[in-house]
């Protein structure tokens, strides 16, 4: 007699519910910390994009389970509660205030089931899946709307994998982005957020392996130069990709926008996004209060090395109309 395979993953018996589901997805293309999350946010508030929240990354397992079943209220208050019990006020890099229905990149999604955080032909199966579970337990007539950095020098594997991808590039003065890098990995290797435990099982290890997360804290410190000669690296590989591909897409396949005009201007540049897109805001957006820009204080080793990032990454300012 066989015995019959029973999984613990409680959406495994409904899979076979995503066999017809399509889904045309809308990538937010840009470096860590330039300002993809603001946009993202924004994007989501006018009510025209499905999209992946945090819920879907810690409960990812339960997502057609909790839609089929009509508990996703229930699943959410819990995390609710959660949050709550474990005094999770703000991501603590940014200060954006954690919610079940936070905006979040599907890298954790990749990462947490043992892949690399960006798009690529071993975890392209997971990926389709994930997309096809979001459209299934939301509104099946709006597009789905992501975001991913990790992904930014990667976009033209995505392009080839998924031929309708619309893209929205945003760029942000390189000196500002890694200044940035640099504060918020600094913070979150010094100071452990409950929120990051919940939603990454990598920086989980590193806070429960002190060596490891010590190693990680060298490796951006201001010792030698290091952190700042990081950041610099991975800055220059990913405008330097962008530069060599972006004449490769077809201008009807993406639109590009700079997040100093988002902060000035959020109106005209979140509606020009969405004309680009062919959609209209389904609800109305206090576009001025979404965004909060801080002023931005230059950490010694970036302003110190200001120069120097410039002439390495003069290309990507002259394109982006930075000044040189």
């Amino acid at each position: 007699m066989q015995l019959e395979t029973i999984s613990n993953i409680p959406d495994e018996p409904y899979l076979h519910l995503l066999e017809k589901v399509d889904f045309n997805p809308i990538f937010i293309m840009g470096d860590h910390r330039s300002g993809t999350t603001v946009l993202y946010q924004i994007l989501v508030a006018t009510a025209c994009f499905n999209y992946l929240k945090a819920s879907h990354i810690i409960k990812y397992d339960e997502i057609l389970e909790n839609h089929i079943n009509r508990t996703q209220e229930r699943t959410r208050q819990e995390l609710e509660n959660l949050f709550k019990s474990l005094e999770i006020s703000d991501r603590q890099f940014d200060k954006v205030k954690p919610t079940p229905d936070l905006p979040e990149e599907y890298g954790f999604i990749l990462k947490n089931a043992g892949y690399e955080s960006y798009l690529n032909p071993e975890n392209l199966r997971l990926f389709v899946q994930l997309c096809q579970k979001i459209q299934f337990a939301s509104n099946s007539d709006k597009p789905l709307l992501l975001k991913n950095p990790w992904c930014f020098p990667h976009f033209m594997y995505i392009k080839s994998v998924l031929p309708k991808a619309k893209f929205v590039f945003i760029h942000r003065n390189p000196i500002h982005v890694m200044n940035s890098k640099l504060k918020a990995v600094r913070l979150i290797l010094s100071v452990e957020s409950s929120y990051i435990q919940l939603i990454s099982k990598r920086y989980h290890e590193i806070f429960d392996n002190p060596m490891r997360r010590l190693l990680f804290r060298v490796m951006y410190s201001s010792l030698f130069g290091l952190g700042v000669r990081r950041v610099t690296q991975t800055s220059m590989l990913a405008t330097t990709y962008y530069l060599e591909n972006i004449q490769s897409l077809p201008t009807t396949d993406y639109i590009s926008i700079k997040y100093e005009d988002l902060c000035q201007s959020p109106e005209s540049t979140i509606l020009k996004v969405l004309e680009f897109l062919q959609l209209e805001a389904k609800t109305t957006v206090d576009y001025d209060k979404e965004i909060a820009p801080r002023p931005v204080k230059l950490l010694p080793e970036v302003e110190n090395s200001s120069d120097e990032i410039c002439r390495k990454l003069q290309p990507y300012l002259v394109h982006c109309g930075y000044q040189v």
